[in-house]
């Protein structure tokens, strides 16, 4: 009896060197696991697609080369549909399940307060692609990176672009529109431009949109009857034209600015001309199809012409923020020397330097204290004969309107502040 239970121990015991042989051997051998959870059928997708088709991209790019360091990257994708309780769902399973080293997409910015714990307590680090929000880098998370530009930084030169078209040089006694979308980072955009209208003596006037908006009619007439001298706004796409719809059938003619999220081609093609001729949105990334990108820029377009993204997506700066955000991925994981696990994919994403996107963003920069990948915002104007979005200066030219409101002090080039 007593034999027959070692031999059981034994077996056991076998069994389980066995089954940690065959994981290591998956591991050595298998594919790199990334997580994306985003919007593939809800009211943000628009948004969302063009920046996970530019990540494809960029990943079917260098699998097609061999892979990084002999290893296939794997991405796998769940949508959630721009639901709160749908997003943390997905971002457990790709953790728990799937076992992904990366959790990226992340764009439903009113998840953020329940997926950070679920990041933090499995050590697993995310990449936001297009919900950069404050509690995301204040205080500072050590599992949360930024891929693209906060909402603070572009509401910054939203604000100073919009003044220099209306030659206002001091907003005193001045009303100011300001609309968000009814999430958190519509909250976020409405809360940090009321602070600064108000730091510089103006008058903000705020309304608030659901995410699946019909029409802004009523918050229009709101601006309309309050003068507004100016409108800011954060959305997606939909909200912006449904805006941009209101705003022509009140008659409010008036300089008109926005988010990356309201800032894309259909919006211009598709809201009312006498509207759409007044608004010039900010962004960090630069479209693809931009003539004064270099080679490296350039192959964002043709790479996705390649693998058949459609036209429309490729002229927009979404589909480069995700191709970017590829890019910050491979570097990454390229800087990797043993085995690839959530802790050495945190520290790869830390270690990169000045890298070079071909003109598609400023160039990126992270630190174990400083998760912002992208640190540089300018306007950008619809060339109505190019039929694309072309910046308006140099991201070094509108550095002086960023204020860094939302990196925590000693982070980020941010020495102290509130």
């Amino acid at each position: 009896m007593r034999r027959r239970g070692v031999v059981s121990v034994l077996g056991a015991l076998l069994v389980a060197l066995l089954a940690v042989g065959a994981a290591q051997s998956r591991s050595s051998a298998g594919e790199i696991k990334i997580g994306w959870v985003g919007d593939k059928s809800g009211p943000t997708v628009a948004s969302q697609a063009p920046a996970l088709n530019g990540l494809k991209a960029y990943i079917r790019l260098t699998n097609e080369a061999g892979g990084v360091n002999g290893k296939q990257i794997e991405l796998i994708e769940k949508d959630d549909g721009f639901n709160v309780a749908r997003e943390l769902e997905a971002v457990k399973s790709v953790i728990n399940d799937d076992k992904v080293v990366l959790v990226t997409g992340i764009g439903n910015s009113s998840g953020f307060a329940s997926i950070l714990p679920v990041l933090t307590q499995a050590k697993v680090p995310g990449l936001v692609n297009q919900g950069t929000l404050k509690t995301n880098t204040w205080p500072f998370q050590p599992y949360m990176f930024q891929g693209n530009c906060n909402y603070g930084d572009q509401a910054d030169v939203a604000l100073a672009y919009t003044m220099a078209r209306a030659k206002i040089k001091d907003l005193k006694g001045v009303k100011v529109g300001i609309a968000g979308i009814e999430v958190a980072s519509g909250q976020e955009w409405i809360e940090a431009l009321k602070q600064t209208v108000s730091a510089k003596g103006g008058i903000p006037v705020t309304v608030t949109l659901p995410s699946a908006v019909v029409s802004a009619d009523v918050q229009m007439q709101t601006f309309q009857n309050e003068k507004v001298s100016m409108i800011l706004m954060h959305h997606g796409v939909a909200g912006g034209i449904a805006m941009l719809r209101s705003i022509a059938k009140f008659g409010i003619d008036v300089p008109i600015s926005g988010s990356y999220g309201v800032g894309q081609n259909l919006a211009f093609t598709t809201a009312p001309y006498e509207a759409a001729k007044n608004f010039v949105p900010v962004n960090c990334y630069t479209v693809s199809t931009y003539s004064k990108l270099s080679d490296k820029g350039k192959l964002a377009f043709t790479t996705g012409q390649k693998y058949g993204v459609p036209a429309e997506q490729l002229e927009q700066a979404n589909y480069s923020l995700g191709w970017v955000n590829g890019m910050i991925i491979v570097e990454a994981l390229k800087s990797i020397k043993g085995d690839v696990t959530p802790a050495s994919v945190k520290a790869g994403l830390e270690s990169i330097k000045n890298l070079d996107t071909g003109g598609l963003s400023p160039n990126i920069t992270m630190t174990g204290k400083c998760h912002m990948a992208v640190q540089g915002v300018r306007p950008v104007f619809y060339n109505w004969s190019k039929k694309a979005l072309l910046p308006v200066g140099t991201f070094a030219q509108w550095q002086k309107s960023i204020t860094n409101s939302q990196a925590a002090p000693g982070t980020c080039g941010k020495k102290s502040g509130k």
